[in-house]
């Protein structure tokens, strides 16, 4: 009926709206966009009361926006605004108006759009506070602007505490966790607390995705990912909204955080080919996915993408420092340690000019303290790692400080220098923290060489290689084996396979794949797409030594019996 009424003149009664309706969000739901916005786009033709067009054209405006960015998105949502008479739908389509102009880089006009609505409906407490924490969210993308909203919401919050929502605090907590105010464990109780707290809907997704940002700082990687999964599960397609977005980022950012760079690329590719991304310029994952071909050893690939993520197209928001420190990334694996430097220490006058000076975003300042020390500037490398640890030590994780340590112990050297890359490992073994793990061992390894102990050297670099090996991290592999040959040895055996060698996301998905679930039932349960799940469990039957779904059983019941679970 509803592609009858597609190509029928408009317009045809009232009930033809309803068949148009339904089947625009069935086709939402299947995840047929084009199908979709025609389907609303016919419903315009039937004579609708205003409320009723007002919905029409927030969920048309913001399909349109979403898969066509050049096209009719923000007249309509701008129209739907206007229109809009019921107060929850007014904020609605603010949310998707200030979402549409915020992705355009118009940012203040967002927030002047979002300020309007939240004026407008100062009757509705929780609404206004929802439509705040939106402004707080958009605020990120410009340096100016963001400095000005979070001052006046904490300015507020002092004033009058009752104002200030959970989705609002969970902002302001990142905030100060990044001015390096907070602990990680402080700041995650806080988030937590604010969890509990009655917070409305249109808030409640901006308030899981700052409690995940925290967890995943803190290196809670699991349950920032439940969070993440959770907050995916509240989005709706048809309603823009800027924390989709940011759900997404912190996604990638935990592939990033485990050191699963074969699983970053891998829905990278897929987001990709979902067409995925805002026109014009990298997104986040992209810019994540320049360290990962990096140390995954495809340089060639890194550099092509770095070079169509330059930092001038960039926004001036926390973007631009990230993609500076993914590019420093870029050079000093290329041997280029003085152009590193300079991009690690734009990275670092960016993020503090936002009130970044937390490692927990990039840890500008030891990355620029081992391009110093490949330079000769020793006193240098050593103040600002110096600097860094003051820092790690407020937010208190083991990432965080055995990084620290360990730049400190190679710039250090000696006996004290061995000291505190020991203290490095032993504060990252059993964290979620593979890559610096892996790094720490290797320094470990070079300075038992450098102190004439070759033969204690070569565990720790072994251990090194077939860490960097089970990640796929090619470079840190290829970096243990020539310190292992410069110790006059090489690895024993090949690294270990079954279990041991599957990475976080391979585990997770072979146990939900052995208990019969499909690839797309995978997806969608791990909010993956369909291609990540399938590269991942690739990988898996290679490393099982299996060729079909049907042995995945078996080998998961042979390896509890291996070892002895």
């Amino acid at each position: 009926m509803a592609g009858q009424l597609l190509s029928a003149p408009a317009p045809v009664g009232a009930w033809a709206a309803d068949v148009l309706l339904d089947a625009a969000a069935r086709a939402v739901g299947k995840g047929s966009t084009a199908d979709a916005v025609a389907l609303l786009r016919r419903t315009l033709g039937e004579a609708l009361p205003p409320a009723r067009q007002a919905t029409v054209l927030t969920q048309l405006g913001s399909l349109e926006f979403a898969a066509f960015p050049a096209a009719a998105g923000i007249p309509r949502l701008t129209e739907a605004t206007r229109l809009s008479d019921a107060p929850r739908d007014r904020a609605r389509s603010a949310i998707a108006l200030g979402t549409a102009l915020a992705g355009r880089g118009e940012v203040r006009a967002a927030l002047t759009a979002l300020a309007s609505a939240e004026e407008s409906l100062a009757a509705e407490p929780g609404l206004a506070a929802a439509l705040r924490s939106v402004s707080m969210l958009v605020s990120d993308r410009d340096q100016d602007l963001r400095r000005e909203v979070y001052g006046r919401f904490r300015a507020e919050a002092r004033r009058a505490p009752e104002s200030a929502d959970p989705a609002g605090r969970a902002l302001a907590t990142q905030y100060e966790s990044t001015a390096g105010l907070l602990s990680a464990r402080t700041a995650l109780a806080r988030v937590r607390d604010l969890l509990r707290e009655p917070v409305d809907p249109l808030a409640q997704s901006i308030l899981i995705a700052a409690a995940a940002v925290v967890a995943l700082w803190a290196d809670e990687l699991d349950e920032a990912e439940r969070l993440v999964r959770r907050g995916l599960a509240e989005q709706r397609a048809s309603l823009l909204h800027p924390v989709h977005s940011t759900l997404l980022n912190i996604q990638a950012e935990i592939f990033a955080a485990r050191g699963d760079y074969p699983g970053l690329l891998a829905e990278l590719d897929s987001r990709r080919a979902a067409g995925a991304g805002t026109a014009g310029r990298p997104g986040h994952t992209e810019v994540l996915a320049i360290v990962a071909l990096t140390e995954t050893g495809c340089l060639e690939e890194a550099v092509a993408l770095a070079d169509r993520c330059d930092p001038r197209d960039a926004p001036d928001s926390w973007e631009r420092p990230v993609l500076h420190f993914a590019r420093g990334r870029l050079r000093a694996a290329c041997d280029d340690p003085v152009g590193a430097l300079e991009d690690f220490l734009e990275c670092g006058r960016r993020q503090s000019a936002r009130d970044v000076v937390s490692p927990i975003v990039t840890p500008w300042r030891t990355a620029a303290a081992e391009c110093l020390l490949t330079l000769g500037r020793t006193g240098d490398a050593v103040a600002l790692a110096q600097e860094e640890r003051g820092f790690a030590e407020v937010w208190n994780t083991p990432r965080r400080l055995g990084r620290c340590l360990r730049v400190l112990g190679t710039a250090t050297g000696g006996r004290y220098g061995l000291e505190l890359t020991d203290r490095a490992v032993r504060l990252l073994r059993d964290t979620p923290a593979e890559t610096d793990m892996i790094q720490a061992l290797i320094a470990q390894g070079r300075q038992l060489a450098a102190a004439r102990e070759r033969t204690l050297a070569r565990d720790p670099l072994r251990e090194a290689a077939d860490r960097a090996e089970r990640i796929g991290a090619v470079r840190l592999r290829a970096v243990a084996e020539n310190a292992l040959r410069e110790c006059g040895a090489r690895r024993r055996t090949t690294p270990p396979g079954g279990q041991a060698a599957l990475t976080d996301s391979e585990r997770r998905i072979v146990e939900l794949a052995a208990g019969g679930r499909t690839n797309a039932e995978i997806g969608e349960l791990l909010h993956l797409a369909r291609r990540t799940v399938e590269t991942h469990l690739t990988n898996a039957y290679r490393k099982l030594g299996i060729r079909r779904r049907t042995e995945l059983s078996g080998a998961l019941d042979q390896l509890l019996v291996d070892t002895g679970r």
